[in-house]
């Protein structure tokens, strides 16, 4: 349904700007995918510092790699209305090259601000174009997983909690229930799997499971990432979430769930260590420490093979006075 702007009272798909969707459209506190993970993985007091549920909140810096994101996301999904919210900055204006600190071009953005467009360089469009072509190339990109009903939101309320949830897949599936998330990316490799881990998008995968669920009765059974990578060759890579992590990642979620109602009755938005005063053991992982252990026996065998080198024979050694 379109989105009248009044606060939402009832579960259901919501066609809405994404400015709104990151606010506070229900009739009480929202929340979505991206701040629940930073309340389990980070702390409250890391959601609470930049949260729309908070009015002294302190605003994101809305960086070049955000943008480029943002606009590959329009572009890239077929979405309506980017030349109302984006505009490439020309690179001459008024006759004359383009320079940042010139009036005209100082005033043109001014204008664009006040029009609510975001301004993507030129180069930034270059990369999408890119980006396009690989994903255009890739057979399951050709097979439609990308298909479906494009950046709609998806709003229901907690029933234990009480609390909104926001989801807003790319793709919402026309038939059946594989989900499947646009991503751009730095990463290669499994550097891309570091990367997935690190953000938490199995919990993103179960928050669009609980979202399907619940609003539209649809039971997901895959959740399927698409990464492109934002600068050439814009190789794509496709992922799917392994069930069992999703099932784990439900579980962090309703515990995020249940300390951000905490955190909305008592009004403790507390830090990492909680009420802890003491200091705890550093925690390195298994991982870190076999890393260390296998560089502590390279180091050790070269320098045993330099100093086997360098042991006079028994020639040498008995001819030395």
């Amino acid at each position: 349904m379109k989105w009248d702007g009044k606060k939402i009272t009832k579960p259901g798909v919501y066609d809405m700007p994404l400015l709104a969707y990151h606010g506070q459209p229900c009739d009480g506190p929202s929340v979505s995918s991206s701040s629940l993970r930073t309340i389990f993985t980070k702390s409250p007091a890391h959601f609470w510092v930049s949260s729309s549920l908070n009015p002294n909140a302190v605003p994101q810096e809305d960086t070049d790699a955000f943008i480029l994101g943002r606009a590959a996301h329009h572009l890239l999904l077929g979405e309506d209305d980017f030349s109302t919210l984006f505009i490439v900055r020309p690179d001459e204006l008024d006759g004359e090259k383009w320079q940042g600190n010139r009036k005209a071009c100082k005033a043109w953005l001014a204008h664009q601000q006040a029009a609510g467009r975001t301004v993507l360089k030129p180069e930034q469009i270059e990369k999408i174009r890119g980006m396009a072509k690989s994903l255009s190339r890739h057979p399951l990109i050709q097979a439609g997983i990308l298909n479906g009903e494009i950046e709609k939101s998806l709003i229901f309320r907690d029933k234990e909690t009480g609390i909104w949830i926001k989801s807003r897949p790319d793709t919402i599936p026309n038939d059946g229930g594989d989900v499947a998330d646009l991503k751009t990316t730095t990463h290669t490799g499994f550097d891309i799997d570091d990367s997935a881990s690190k953000l938490r998008y199995d919990a993103q995968a179960a928050i669009t499971k609980w979202a399907l669920k619940a609003v539209l009765d649809i039971e997901m059974t895959s959740f399927s990432l698409v990464f492109v990578e934002k600068e050439p060759p814009h190789c794509v890579d496709v992922l799917t979430i392994q069930s069992e992590d999703i099932q784990r990642a439900e579980d962090d979620m309703r515990v995020a769930l249940r300390v951000l109602r905490h955190c909305l009755d008592t009004g403790d938005w507390f830090g990492p260590s909680g009420t802890q005063n003491d200091a705890r053991f550093l925690a390195f992982s298994q991982r870190v420490r076999e890393r260390a252990e296998h560089r502590r026996d390279f180091l050790m065998r070269e320098i045993a093979k330099s100093a086997a080198a360098n042991e006079p024979s028994e020639l040498e050694y008995l001819s030395t006075p």
